[in-house]
């Protein structure tokens, strides 16, 4: 699985987890009833994937943005936003084991019930969110690194020199990984002032250029 394809099924997950509640919440406005041993097993569900979906995507962020350039300073603010909505869920707990009362009464006594539910029901969409920001930078840096390397290669055939062998080879090999445009004018690479629709046509004609046919010690034909 490349780095593109896991941002990905992260995003797909977080989205997922939601569901156990989602079929809650419409069966209760339906007004159907739900035996407990049944939505406990949602609730379970729900929860496991919660946790699993915000620690998995905490932990590829902090990999997208130690590794990937690109939009960089938005991915911070995303991988803070997701660790600051992480740490939100959990702290009303960890109070409530330290006074050794319930999540309840703790969220109760500081008016945080709301705040609370807002926070949990929007902490997957913020890391699915995120996580797809993230597949989308790795993207950009892979399209990033194609178009140097192909730079790199027609540099490199541009340098060689004209009478060479090594040239045309290296122009073919260009040839078939880049397509041209059929509008664009290539000049011949020789020198003698003819230009062609394609990257084939001029390998081609070098091989009858005439600047390319005189040796060493031979003035070239104009």
């Amino acid at each position: 699985m490349t780095s593109r394809s896991a941002g990905l099924a992260i995003a797909l997950a977080a989205i997922l987890v939601q569901a156990p509640r989602l079929v809650l919440v419409q069966l209760a406005a339906d007004r159907l009833a739900v035996a407990a041993a049944a939505e406990r097993a949602l609730l379970v569900v729900a929860g496991v994937g919660t946790a699993l979906v915000l620690t998995g995507g905490n932990l590829y962020l902090a990999h997208t943005v130690a590794q990937v350039q690109a939009w960089r300073r938005t991915l911070v603010a995303t991988w803070l936003a997701v660790l600051a909505a992480s740490g939100g869920l959990v702290l009303p707990l960890i109070v409530a084991g330290l006074s050794a009362r319930t999540l309840p009464e703790v969220l109760g006594a500081g008016g945080l019930e709301w705040p609370w539910a807002v926070l949990a029901s929007i902490a997957h969409e913020l890391t699915a969110a995120g996580c797809v920001l993230a597949s989308a930078a790795w993207a950009t840096q892979r399209g990033a690194a194609a178009g140097g390397t192909s730079g790199a290669l027609i540099g490199g055939a541009v340098r060689l020199p004209a009478g060479s062998d090594a040239g045309i080879a290296a122009g073919a090999a260009v040839a078939a990984a880049l397509p041209q445009a059929a509008a664009e004018s290539i000049p011949c690479r020789a020198g003698c002032g003819k230009s062609f629709v394609s990257q084939q046509a001029e390998i081609a004609h070098l091989r009858h250029c005439p600047r390319r046919r005189p040796r060493a010690g031979t003035e070239p034909a104009n």
